[in-house]
């Protein structure tokens, strides 16, 4: 329901970003198999360990642990500082403020893990899509607007989006934030460039429908 006062019933994923790739508790398990997944780690590991039987001791034991240790512990700490540094970003996208509009035409702040279906935001020039979102209303009386998608699809010239035309029609954003109706949308996909759906507007006099295409849409990136 779009900005309904109560949750939308079905559960949706949050709406976080996360492109850490280790947890507190399996970055040791992850680093050492991805590492022994490798022929000659794995290939130096069975080495070392033959030197723990006196028969097949050829040499000192620390000639064989050491450097095998050596390349782990930098693997380790390499591994856990580029994470670390996901973790940084993905807290600082996660963490970004939008403004949400209310029924009632008062506004929020909302950060951008905090975001769910049917919430009707406001997206300022220059700001990142929080979400994958309906483009409903823009401040031009034409509706059109232009954003950039290099991230999503690597190009990098300007895409032509528009609004929602019974939308666009109001007369302010706080008419949209009063405004009763529902969206229908086919289950998320990796396809960027393909949509269709419909929207719902409901008023005294009945309900209207119109369709929903991908110029609509305003993928997040």
């Amino acid at each position: 329901r779009l900005n309904a006062t109560r949750p939308t019933p079905r559960r949706y994923a949050r709406n976080l970003v996360v492109n850490t790739k280790y947890s507190f508790f399996s970055f040791v398990p992850k680093v050492l198999y991805e590492q022994f997944s490798q022929f000659f780690n794995l290939y130096f590991l069975v080495v070392a360990l033959s030197q723990l039987f006196p028969p097949l001791q050829i040499g000192l034991l620390f000639t064989y642990i050491a450097p095998l240790a050596f390349v782990l512990a930098v693997t380790m700490c390499k591994e856990g500082f580029d994470d670390y540094k996901r973790y940084r970003t993905d807290r600082e996208i996660n963490t970004e403020l939008y403004t949400r509009l209310t029924p009632g035409g008062g506004d929020v702040t909302v950060a951008a893990q905090d975001i769910s279906v049917g919430h009707v935001l406001r997206v300022r020039a220059n700001q990142r899509v929080p979400a994958d979102l309906l483009l409903l209303r823009t401040k031009e009386s034409s509706g059109i607007l232009f954003l950039r998608t290099d991230q999503l699809d690597g190009e990098t010239d300007w895409k032509l989006r528009l609004a929602v035309p019974s939308c666009q029609k109001l007369s302010s954003d706080e008419a949209l934030a009063e405004a009763s109706g529902g969206v229908y949308a086919p289950e998320p996909t990796a396809d960027i460039y393909a949509f269709e759906g419909d929207l719902t507007l409901s008023d005294s006099e009945g309900d209207a429908t119109e369709p929903l295409s991908l110029d609509n849409t305003l993928w997040a990136g």
